[in-house]
C-alpha cells in the first residue's frame, strides 16, 4: 500500500521558511542567561580582612630603681689558722669549736721530753761555758800584771788572752742555744694570739702533726663579713669596691643590717661562674651569728627605662625587637629595641621606643607586619 507524506497539521500560523541562521530563536535564552550571571556577580559580597585580637600595653618611662637580691652568709672578717711551729704528738686540746678564746690562752699542746731534754742540754753546756770563763778570767788578769816586769812570755800572756776570749764566745753560744730551746719547748703549747672564737678543730688528742698544720680555726673580733656569689652580669656592670647594700636575715627579715663591698674577685667560680664578694658588715655576732643565712638587696638606680614583659620580645634580624600599634590604622609594625637588662619578671629597654606607644605583649609570634589588630579588654593596663 503506497505510503503518503507526512505534513504537519495546519495550525493556521505560516512558518516561515530557515534562511541565514539556523539558531536565532536562542539568543532571547542566552540573553536572560547573561544577564542572570551579571547580576549574581553584582550581588557576590567582597573577602573581609581578618583583624587579630591581641593585648598590649602603652609604654611609659618611669624611673628605674629595681633592687637586685642576692644570697650569701655570715662569715668571719678575718679566720685564723693555728698551728704548731713543731713536729710533734697532740698530748692535750683544752678548746672546742664555738669555745670564746683571749689572747694568751693556752689552746692544746704537744708531747714535750724532746724540747725538754735540750733545754737541760743547752743548760748544762751553758753552765761549763760560765765556769770556764770564771776559770780564764784571773789566769787572764795574772799574765796582765806579770807581762810588764817580764814574769811571763809573751807566748803564755797571749795564750791566757786567747783562752779568756774563747771561753767568753763559749758563754754566749751557750746561752744562745739555751734560748733557742726555751722557744722551742715554748713552740709546743699552741697559743691565742688574740681575742676570738673557734670556729673549728682539725685535730684530735693523739694525733701527730706536722709543723704548720692547721689544728684549730679562730675568727678574730673584729668584724663580720656578708660573702655572696655575684652572678657575671651584676658583678661586671653594678658592683664595685665601696658599694652598699642592705643585709637581713633570711630567717627573720625584719633584722637587718648596712654592709659596703670591699672585695670582689677578679675571676669566677670554675663551677659556679660566679663572683666570690664579700662586704663589711656593720653588725654584732650576737645579732648575726656566724654561718646565718642572709639576702643581700642592692638597689640599682640606673636612671630612667621602660619595663616590659618579657612575651613582648620577638626578634627582627636576629636583633630584639617589638610590635608597635599604630593608634590610627590599627596596624602593627617591628621596631627594634636594645636591652638595658634582664630582671626577674620584666624586661628594661634602653632605647627604641618611646614614651605613649602601644605595644604587643601576647601573640607576637603570630603577627606579620601591617596585619590589623583589635584590641583586648585589658589593653589600656599600663605596666
Amino acid at each position: 500500500m503506497p505510503t503518503e507524506p507526512f505534513s504537519p497539521p495546519d495550525t493556521g500560523r505560516t512558518v516561515p521558511a530557515r534562511k541565514g541562521r539556523a539558531f536565532r530563536p536562542l539568543q532571547p535564552i542566552l540573553a536572560l542567561s547573561c544577564l542572570s550571571v551579571m547580576l549574581c556577580a553584582c550581588h557576590k559580597k567582597a573577602p573581609v580582612e581578618e583583624v587579630r585580637p591581641v593585648r598590649s600595653v602603652v609604654v611609659s618611662t618611669v624611673f628605674d630603681t629595681d633592687a637586685e637580691v642576692v644570697t650569701g652568709q655570715v662569715a668571719a672578717h678575718r679566720s685564723i689558722n693555728l698551728a704548731f711551729r713543731l713536729p710533734g704528738k697532740v698530748v692535750a686540746r683544752a678548746v672546742s669549736a664555738g669555745s670564746i678564746v683571749h689572747a694568751g690562752d693556752v689552746l692544746a699542746r704537744l708531747d714535750d721530753t724532746v724540747p725538754q731534754q735540750t733545754l737541760r742540754t743547752a743548760q748544762a753546756e751553758a753552765a761549763t761555758a760560765k765556769a770556764a770563763l770564771e776559770q780564764a778570767a784571773p789566769l787572764k788578769q795574772r799574765a796582765t800584771a806579770l807581762l810588764p816586769v817580764e814574769a811571763i812570755s809573751r807566748n803564755d800572756y797571749d795564750d791566757a788572752v786567747r783562752r779568756y776570749k774563747t771561753a767568753q764566745d763559749q758563754v754566749q753560744a751557750t746561752q744562745a742555744q739555751v734560748r733557742v730551746a726555751q722557744e722551742q719547748l715554748g713552740y709546743t703549747r699552741l697559743v691565742a694570739p688574740e681575742d676570738g672564737i673557734v670556729t673549728d678543730r682539725l685535730v684530735e688528742a693523739g694525733e701527730v702533726v706536722a709543723a704548720g698544720q692547721p689544728v684549730l680555726r679562730m675568727a678574730a673580733n673584729d668584724g663580720l663579713d656578708a660573702q655572696f656569689d655575684m652572678p657575671e652580669a651584676l658583678a661586671q656592670s653594678h658592683i664595685a669596691a665601696g658599694t652598699t647594700l642592705k643585709v637581713c636575715l633570711d630567717a627573720a627579715p625584719a633584722v637587718c643590717a648596712p654592709a659596703a663591698i670591699y672585695e670582689i674577685a677578679p675571676d669566677t667560680d670554675p663551677q659556679t661562674r660566679t663572683y666570690h664578694t664579700k662586704a663589711l658588715l656593720h653588725a654584732s655576732r650576737d645579732m648575726m651569728p656566724l654561718g646565718a643565712v642572709v639576702t643581700g638587696h642592692l638597689g640599682l638606680s640606673s636612671g630612667t627605662g621602660i619595663h616590659l614583659p618579657p612575651s613582648a620580645l620577638t626578634t627582627q634580624d636576629g636583633s630584639p625587637a617589638v610590635w608597635i600599634v599604630a593608634p590610627d590604622t590599627m596596624r602593627v609594625s617591628q621596631q627594634r629595641v636594645a636591652i638595658a637588662r634582664y630582671a626577674t619578671d620584666d624586661v628594661v629597654i634602653a632605647s627604641g621606643l618611646k614614651a605613649g606607644e602601644r605595644v604587643v605583649t601576647a601573640g607576637v609570634q603570630a603577627l606579620y607586619p601591617q596585619e590589623k589588630v583589635s584590641l583586648l579588654d585589658e589593653a589600656d593596663v599600663r605596666p
